[in-house]
């Protein structure tokens, strides 16, 4: 999945943690890990955040909506790096060379 900017990342995850809510066992940092900035910019900073969660605007008119608690384990969030980068010495590297497998 990608996100063209952070507010769309951030709508999309409010709808993943919407629909797919943690299981009661979870922490907040157990269930969202990686690059969890993004958790503030959307107003989640704990677990009562997640379960705050009102129903995304394109349900307002449903009268019920499901979720799926613990049906997911995890999310990982991260950001695009600087790409991929040449090591002029090979022992720096991860993949073999010639056949791009890992070492």
């Amino acid at each position: 999945m990608y996100a063209p900017n952070r507010k769309v990342a951030g709508r999309l995850l409010q709808r993943l943690l919407f629909y797919f809510p943690p299981d009661s066992s979870k922490t907040l940092s157990s269930y969202v890990i990686g690059d969890t900035s993004i958790l503030g910019e959307i107003g989640v900073e704990s677990m009562k955040d997640v379960e705050s969660l009102t129903a995304p605007p394109e349900l307002k008119s449903e009268s019920s909506s499901s979720t799926f608690p613990g049906s997911i384990d995890y999310f990982i969030c991260t950001r695009p790096g600087k790409g991929p980068i040449l090591f002029r010495n090979e022992d720096q590297a991860l993949l073999n060379p010639k056949t791009g497998f890992p070492l």
